[in-house]
């Protein structure tokens, strides 16, 4: 079984570096990964195949390693990339690569499989990074490079691969505090809501939010931006408006929805008060 992906490709230019180790240059050389972003709902026990087609528009053999390490947040919501198996809901240990290793000829790609076994006990969400490392296949090309360069040079792509068990996962996003500010001379109207993901499994927050006024007449709208909250992961959601108010007291409704595995989309409505004391700038 096949997992859904998010076809993304993830292209580096290669040009430069290849005349670095003495590759004869070509325009528009590039090496690339497609999918880069895998975010799939799985079933415990089961086991997938995920396909990741490697190309290599270079004028040279490569070879190319494939490996994983783990995904996760900081304190400060900084990405931290580790050893297999060392961060909470790692799925690393999960997945095997068929072939781990092999060369890519000149212009053309090749196709690594990612299996990937789902224990019986998973709930909720697991993560992991497919690495994919590529350096010169030719002996005599890297002896070429030992002359003109004082280390050989390896390429390395990092994707991304979200689980989601379709059952067993629960769902729970919280609004701990919200702020609105109305726009100023050098600045638009400024939304921040602050989130705390209380599920087991990651989310994509997306939504709009409409501005009211005592009377219930509508004032303007705006959109909220997807983001995705990992796990236990608490940020800030930020939204910008650059319409025209008048001097008064508001309410902003904001409805907030992320998609959950194996159930319909949940909503979520917050509303801040917003009070303009003096005519918005943008207002003529």
């Amino acid at each position: 079984m096949i997992l859904n992906r998010i076809p993304i490709i993830l292209v580096c230019t290669f040009a430069a570096i290849l005349c670095g180790l003495g590759i004869s240059q070509a325009h528009g050389q590039t090496l690339g990964i497609t999918p880069a972003l895998v975010d799939a709902k799985v079933k415990r026990g089961a086991t997938y195949s995920q396909a990741f087609t490697i190309s290599n528009n270079t004028g040279a053999r490569l070879r190319l390693r494939c490996s994983v390490s783990d995904f996760w947040y900081g304190e400060h919501n900084e990405r931290i990339d580790a050893l297999p198996g060392t961060q909470p809901r790692s799925a690393s240990t999960w997945v095997q690569f068929s072939p781990a290793e092999q060369v890519i000829e000149p212009n053309s790609s090749a196709v690594v499989n990612a299996v990937i076994t789902i224990p019986q006990t998973a709930a909720g969400g697991y993560y992991t990074v497919p690495i994919f490392e590529t350096e010169a296949a030719d002996a005599t090309l890297a002896a070429t490079i030992g002359k003109t360069a004082t280390a050989a040079v390896m390429i390395r792509f990092r994707g991304l691969l979200l689980l989601t068990t379709e059952d067993a996962t629960e769902y729970n996003l919280e609004v701990m505090n919200g702020r609105i500010t109305p726009p100023t001379s050098s600045s638009e109207l400024r939304m921040e809501l602050d989130l705390r993901n209380r599920s087991t499994a990651h989310i994509r927050v997306h939504g709009m939010f409409a501005i009211v006024d005592p009377a219930g007449k509508l004032a303007g709208r705006g959109k909220v931006e997807e983001k995705r909250y990992l796990p236990g992961q608490r940020d800030t959601l930020k939204a910008d408006w650059a319409g025209q108010l008048a001097p008064g007291r508001y309410t902003t409704i904001v409805t907030l929805t992320y998609d959950r595995a194996g159930m319909s989309p949940a909503t979520l409505v917050y509303e801040l008060p917003l009070e303009v004391n003096r005519r918005s700038p943008l207002q003529k």
